[in-house]
């Protein structure tokens, strides 16, 4: 790929990229199952639109981080496929990262359903 291709032949790589991701990346299914229930979950209990931007940004943000970690962990295996410490502790720090927002996000999900089944909106 040339470094200043067309837009539209960028996006055919990130599209690429997305379908991989999902097809061999068990993490990434499963956040896009959460994702999913996310969704349903703010149409289920009518969020505000507050809401929903909050929640979208919290799901992007969390396929990203494990878009991002899968990619430092396979150049981190193409680099040193042997075991290494520091391999191995980029790759830990990668998936921490991911749980940090992960749980972010799922606090804020109770949070939302605090909200709307206490106080309602």
């Amino acid at each position: 790929m040339k470094k200043n291709s067309a837009l539209w032949r960028r996006a055919l790589f990130a599209g690429h990229g997305l379908w991989v991701a999902a097809r061999e990346e068990a993490s990434f299914r499963t956040e896009l199952l959460a994702v999913v229930m996310g969704v349903i979950l703010l149409y289920w209990i009518q969020a505000s639109l507050i809401w929903w931007g909050v929640g979208i940004l919290l799901m992007g943000t969390v396929l990203a981080a494990e878009l991002l970690n899968s990619a430092v962990e396979s150049i981190a295996d193409l680099v040193n496929p042997e075991y290494h410490p520091l391999v191995a502790r980029a790759k830990d720090y990668g998936a921490a990262a991911v749980l940090v927002l992960s749980i972010v996000a799922v606090l804020i999900a109770v949070l939302l359903l605090w909200r709307r089944f206490h106080m309602g909106f």
